[in-house]
């Protein structure tokens, strides 16, 4: 990996790091990052993809959450551009990453063509969200984190995630498929599940107890 590369690791781990963003990002902090990042690598191998874009691409991928209250990952182009930039990116390196970020969006996939590189991040980052470890450990992280509603949520994982499921778009990589595919189908699942079970008077009302006792 080259210096640029290096450089612009470790400015991101100390990004992450900051006690700030620590308390912040209980969904989307380094521990997802790296997920992605570790993950990433290995889908740019099997897709014989540009391992320095997609590496770098993966660790700063989720600065909105850091720069900003949206969740699409052009609310912090500006902020991936200057990291990118400091850590002594060229302009055409710095266009290829911001363009596989943006594609490999969970919410923009199904309406680009992507390119390889851009098809090894949105793997690993869509696995993150399919691993069975996220609903029990992290859904709950993500809904502090943005402000949602464990209904709002539920609708946008099954508004997001199914589309791509019924087309098998939802992984790109054959490994993935092959050893994931069964964890993105029972995550789904349980979502659908979720949002079944909110139209139950005696849940609604269990919820309620559980908020007005600051459980939730």
């Amino acid at each position: 990996m080259s210096t640029q590369y290096k450089k612009l690791y470790h400015s991101i781990f100390d990004l992450y790091h900051k006690e700030e963003n620590k308390n912040k990002l209980l969904f989307h902090g380094w521990h997802h990052i790296k997920f992605v990042h570790d993950k990433a690598i290995e889908f740019t191998k099997e897709l014989d993809a540009r391992l320095e874009i997609v590496a770098s691409a993966s660790l700063v991928h989720d600065l909105n959450y850091i720069f900003s209250d949206k969740l699409e990952p052009e609310a912090a182009k500006t902020q991936v551009k200057e990291h990118l930039k400091n850590a002594g990116f060229n302009e055409q390196d710095i266009k290829l990453i911001v363009e596989t970020i943006e594609n490999a969006h969970l919410g923009y996939r199904g309406e680009r063509q992507l390119t390889n590189e851009a098809k090894a991040l949105a793997d690993a980052d869509t696995l993150f969200k399919a691993l069975p470890t996220t609903p029990i450990l992290f859904a709950s992280k993500f809904i502090t984190q943005n402000k949602y509603s464990i209904e709002k949520l539920a609708n946008k994982i099954i508004d997001e995630q199914e589309p791509l499921i019924i087309k098998d778009e939802y992984f790109y990589t054959k490994s993935a498929k092959d050893k994931y595919s069964n964890w993105a189908n029972v995550n789904l699942q349980i979502w659908k599940n979720v949002l079944e079970s909110l139209n139950d008077q005696l849940i609604i009302e269990m919820l309620k107890i559980a908020n007005e006792l600051g459980v939730l």
